[in-house]
């Protein structure tokens, strides 16, 4: 999203499989269920943690896209297609996986390797990225290419029913 302002997320607990999609495209995104379990004041907190950072609330539930006001999207679909078309359409995110945060833990990724897992077997000429806090490695894979042929799908579902 070069000259735009670049939006920044809080997803509740419902949106989880989304948020990590955004983490892939590149958005800075928090996640509920990386908040202690068991909180009643939850709700609350993400409204607090949201208002304080400056972050868009994407959740399901009415109550808190009512609290928060104009930060915050109700998502009127359960599914992940519908879920990314809508903040597509609202001009929030321009869907483009961009490997440039890590999708566990929402970290800048960084160039380099950090200790290489042997399990993986990637091409020598394959630039590399990885995660500074978990250690998680990120390449231009067929993983990567299959995420880029899905979001495609699921912006082009919207446009194939018109």
């Amino acid at each position: 999203m070069t000259g735009e302002q670049e939006h920044s997320f809080f997803c509740d607990r419902m949106a989880g499989s989304l948020c990590k999609y955004l983490r892939f495209m590149g958005y800075d995104c928090r996640n509920a269920n990386d908040l202690p379990d068991g909180n009643p004041r939850e709700d609350t907190d993400i409204l607090e943690i949201a208002r304080r950072e400056k972050r868009h609330i994407l959740t399901q539930d009415a109550e808190i896209a009512q609290r928060g006001g104009d930060r915050a999207v109700r998502l009127v679909s359960s599914d992940l297609a519908g879920q990314i078309r809508q903040l597509h359409n609202a001009g929030l995110i321009s869907p483009e996986i961009r490997l440039t945060r890590c999708s566990r833990c929402n970290a800048i990724l960084l160039e380099g390797t950090p200790p290489v897992d042997p399990g993986h077997k990637i091409p020598d000429d394959t630039p590399l990225m990885y995660c500074p806090v978990c250690k998680r490695q990120y390449w231009e894979g067929t993983h990567t290419r299959n995420m880029r042929d899905q979001l495609a799908q699921m912006i082009n579902q919207e446009n194939n029913k018109e």
